[in-house]
């Protein structure tokens, strides 16, 4: 993981993000790539000329404070930056191919913060649009590194193994713990999805310490999650976006995205 892309419209909740990104940066000796994307309402021909103009000089400003800040904060930490009119998604997806992106760190507001804010929106648009791992960050989270993971799975489908690569190099480094959770909708897929995931090896590839298997049933698989999380000490909660699985159905569900705002630890999302 050497490059870590940061989306940002320079708000509080994007700094946070900022430097929540830079502390896994210097744990994996990786790059820093600050991106903020700004809209040019359509306009007469002289009318966009102008506004562009203050859209650019404006978006190029803030970020050359941002660069100052970790210049200045952050003096061994290497930085790109780049400023983009154009749309979020299309810019995010355009860039983690073009400059081989390997994380998005962006920020959102959580349950207490506006829902149409620009962070949370564009991380819920984002999610399923890439394939590149994203990370995102609630505005009230402790700029730390997780200790205490858990990895959410829909108990049908562990998908290929490669998929959790991102959040191994995490914890390789950290030693953090990791939990599997399973959402059920039924009572006998235990025993059975047990034994096929033990039979798998599918928690031995984590070099990490010992990572057990918890089971929870709910009808809702988001529900689920956060009724689970709520009064534990996890610091980071971890699903996979299947295509054409279950977790694929579950985030193309407007309602369901929503999950990325309202939980209130970090969420890494894992794309196969």
């Amino acid at each position: 993981m050497k490059r870590i892309l940061v989306p940002t419209d320079f708000s509080d909740a994007a700094d946070r993000a900022r430097d929540y990104a830079i502390n896994i940066a210097e744990l994996l000796n990786a790059e820093i790539f600050l991106l903020n994307t700004y809209h040019i309402p359509h306009a007469g021909a002289t009318m966009a000329v102008n506004v562009n103009n203050l859209a650019r000089e404006s978006s190029e400003k803030e970020m050359q404070n941002q660069l100052e800040y970790l210049e200045l904060n952050f003096p061994e930490m290497d930085v790109r930056s780049k400023c983009i009119a154009g749309l979020f998604v299309d810019t995010v997806k355009r860039l983690s191919e073009t400059e081989q992106i390997d994380l998005v760190v962006m920020g959102t507001t959580g349950t207490s913060g506006v829902v149409g804010n620009f962070l949370g929106s564009n991380a819920s648009a984002l999610i399923g649009s890439i394939k590149t791992p994203i990370i995102t960050v609630p505005a009230s989270t402790p700029i730390n590194f997780p200790s205490k993971i858990v990895v959410a799975n829909d108990l049908k489908d562990h998908g290929n193994d490669s998929v959790y690569n991102p959040l191994k190099q995490l914890i390789n480094k950290t030693k953090a713990t990791v939990d599997f959770l399973f959402i059920t909708d039924e009572d006998n897929q235990y025993e059975n999805k047990v034994n096929r995931l033990k039979a798998a090896d599918f928690d031995e590839g984590f070099d990490s310490y010992y990572h057990p298997f918890h089971f929870k049933e709910s009808d809702n698989a988001e529900d689920g999650i956060l009724e689970y999380i709520e009064d534990k000490d996890f610091d980071m909660l971890v699903v996979v976006c299947h295509q054409r699985s279950f977790w694929q159905r579950l985030w193309e569900r407007s309602t369901s995205k929503s999950l990325a705002k309202h939980a209130e630890i970090p969420i890494l999302v894992l794309t196969d």
